[in-house]
């Protein structure tokens, strides 16, 4: 069997969906993650069968650790490992001037980006040192790039410097973990322009602005043989 990835967040129309479809492209069998919308998770999971790839849908609210362990034991239960971890969904876009600051969405925000990382890491990781081999990857953003928004600063800082540190416990294991820290992004529309992206790589001619796609090849690199001594990086993505 091929390898065998986790996407958290894959059925929204941003970076995960276009992560997972890029995974099925290279031959990874994909667990879609979704919270609410089963009907796209679904859709995504029917495009891949349809070409040839393998996936399964799984609901799980990545912040509380039940629906992790269920996460986590339904793709063992299904494809027996667990190689890729992409650790998307985090905290929320909260923009305030400083005068306004409201502990409770601060905390909130901090909870929603490390809560999915505390949750998972322990489970997937028990599982990738069984063969020495495992990639983590966490989404977070460009701290090169303002934000007004504090509690998405701090969060997102904090989601980076965990990983960092986990790379550094893990790497003996056989297991790379890395961060994507990309600027603003546009969506695609539809799961049909995502695809298209996906297999097409004339998007990349006359472009002015990051997609989901150039997110989903970041991705798929680092979760590669041949980034097997890149491990402890933040992997930036900006258009200035």
């Amino acid at each position: 069997m091929g390898k065998v990835a986790i996407v958290t967040g894959a059925a929204g129309d941003g970076m995960g969906r276009s992560i997972a479809l890029t995974f099925a492209r290279e031959g990874v069998s994909v667990v879609i993650n979704y919270l609410k919308n089963e009907e796209k998770a679904q859709k995504v999971v029917e495009y891949i069968r349809n070409n040839g790839g393998q996936a399964i849908a799984v609901q799980a609210n990545v912040f509380l650790l039940e629906d992790c362990k269920r996460l986590v034991q339904t793709t063992l239960d299904t494809y027996e490992k667990v190689d890729i971890l992409v650790l998307g969904p985090g905290a929320g876009w909260n923009p305030e001037k400083i005068e306004n600051l409201e502990s409770e969405i601060g905390l909130q925000d901090i909870s929603q980006e490390i809560s999915p990382i505390y949750n998972l890491l322990p489970l997937v990781i028990k599982d990738m040192e069984k063969r020495r081999w495992g990639r983590i990857v966490g989404i977070a953003t460009n701290m090169a790039i303002p934000s007004p928004a504090f509690s998405y600063n701090v969060a997102k800082a904090g989601r980076i410097e965990l990983l960092k540190l986990a790379s550094k416990e893990v790497w003996e294991k056989g297991i790379t973990v890395n961060v994507i820290a990309p600027g603003p992004i546009e969506n695609f529309t539809s799961l049909e322009e995502a695809c298209t992206y996906c297999h097409d790589s004339s998007y990349l001619i006359g472009r002015s602005k990051i997609t989901p796609q150039d997110i989903a090849e970041g991705a798929s690199y680092l979760c590669s043989d041949a980034a097997r001594y890149v491990t402890g990086c933040a992997l930036p993505f900006n258009f200035e």
